[in-house]
């Protein structure tokens, strides 16, 4: 309701703007704009690009042609002489907006740029052979046209960003509400795991052995990666961080000094024990404080439900632009699966389905997500890979697909295959693109004869 009112608001303002603006005015602000469009957007995209923040993102070679021509078309057709339909205009802007609010760009940077816009199109009008009174009435329309279409993109931005901030918090909630205690005895080994391979890496290379970092260990990915959603703000987060760089800066360097040197060493491999031992310690006080929390998750797969892939994704984008390491989206279709439904029943069908989301779990590691996209599809969000390795871990998950028959009951069981379409993260900072590339390479992959895995070719 409250955007239908707002539809109604803007165009009742856009009409009334047009008939108190001459149409012989109307028409030369907007030869003077398509005229200058490409100059107006390069001053546009120039100034945004001072900003640290929007250059993480913009400077990018696809994401500049598409927004250049974009801009370019919106400039044209805002300030196009022919009779327009308000309500579509109107339509129009919400969906720039957003788009604005879904790659966080910051609204200030548009309105700063709007501010920019209207300047120079004021300066072509001074130029143009306008007389006095019919520049007063050119300038205002230029102005309220800007500042209409920019009231409609940042009403629906705010409303985006809202409904962002909500599916944010509703997934926290999710990961809460998985088996808490399974969790935390899973990462508590992953510790272990991790301190057994320092371990090993001393007694088994030379004194200049470099021992294994945390971060790129299944522990670490997951304190990256899905401890910071699940447990924001929580002190003992901070904490375990801190003590882990303490052991990997201070104590590992010291520790391989003292091999080299004879000595000492036996004392610091007791510090790193004991920071391991904090670790853990600290780990567990962090489970304890949010433990048997409940929350939504699908029914039958017991997957991520696909409402929290916005949440996921765009924080992903985030950690991806900082770090400069990319990520991967695989894109999973079980092969006629509507087959196992009309030969063995629905009842079937589900119990394939729960066996195929096993399947997918058991081959990814503890940082990465995997969500139930649709019917038969599942979405695999794999951290820090390229496209090389996202490739090798859509072609395993393919080849256990085709090696391992399903159950369907009745102590039977029937072969079913899988096709993956992959994309790879490229720098737009739209997460929609990066979903229809992997869409587009899973149709190729159905296309060519499914049971296959196609990688977009962008």
């Amino acid at each position: 309701m409250i955007k239908l009112k707002q539809s109604k608001e803007f165009s009742a303002d856009w009409r009334r703007l047009s008939e108190e603006t001459p149409a012989a005015v109307r028409q030369l602000v907007g030869e003077i704009v398509c005229r200058q469009a490409a100059a107006l957007t390069d001053l546009f995209y120039r100034d945004m690009l001072r900003d640290e923040e929007a250059r993480t993102f913009l400077d990018n070679d696809l994401v500049n042609q598409r927004l250049h021509a974009a801009m370019q078309r919106w400039l044209c057709e805002l300030f196009s002489g022919a009779q327009q339909d308000p309500e579509a205009i109107y339509k129009h802007q919400c969906h720039i907006g957003e788009v604005h609010a879904r790659i966080q760009l910051p609204i200030a940077l548009v309105t700063r740029g709007a501010r920019l816009l209207k300047h120079a199109i004021y300066n072509h009008l001074v130029e143009s052979s306008l007389e006095r009174g019919e520049l007063v009435k050119a300038t205002n329309f230029v102005a309220e046209t800007i500042d209409l279409a920019l009231d409609a993109m940042t009403d629906y931005y705010v409303i985006d960003m809202e409904k962002q901030t909500r599916t944010d918090e509703a997934y926290r909630m999710f990961a809460l509400g998985q088996n808490m205690l399974a969790e935390r005895e899973r990462q508590r080994a992953a510790i272990l795991e991790w301190a057994q391979q320092i371990l090993l890496k001393l007694l088994a290379d030379s004194d200049d052995a470099q021992l294994p970092d945390i971060k790129h260990s299944e522990f670490g990915m997951w304190l990256q990666h899905k401890a910071a959603i699940i447990f924001e703000s929580a002190p003992e987060l901070e904490q375990i961080r801190q003590r882990i760089e303490e052991v990997e800066k201070s104590l590992f360097p010291k520790l391989i000094e003292s091999r080299r040197n004879r000595g000492g060493a036996g004392a610091l491999m007791k510090e790193i024990e004991a920071g391991i031992a904090e670790i853990k310690f600290m780990l567990g006080g962090l489970f304890d404080r949010f433990i048997e929390v409940e929350s939504g998750r699908d029914a039958l797969t017991r997957l991520l439900n696909r409402r929290f892939l916005p949440a996921v994704l765009t924080r992903e984008m985030g950690l991806a632009r900082r770090s400069g390491v990319p990520f991967a989206l695989l894109l999973l279709d079980l092969d006629r699966f509507k087959k196992i439904n009309d030969t063995y029943g629905h009842a079937a069908g589900d119990l394939v389905l729960q066996q195929a989301a096993d399947l997918v779990v058991s081959s990814v590691r503890a940082g990465d997500f995997v969500f139930r996209y649709g019917g038969e599809e599942m979405l695999i969000v794999l951290v820090e890979v390229d496209r090389n390795k996202a490739l090798q871990v859509a072609e395993t998950i393919r080849q256990r697909f085709a090696s391992e028959p399903l159950r369907v009951g009745d102590g039977q069981t029937a072969q079913v295959t899988a096709s993956v379409g992959i994309a790879t993260y490229n720098g737009h900072p739209d997460y929609e693109t990066m979903l229809k590339d992997a869409d587009g390479a899973l149709y190729e992959a159905k296309e060519a004869g499914r049971n296959r895995c196609v990688v977009s070719g962008r």
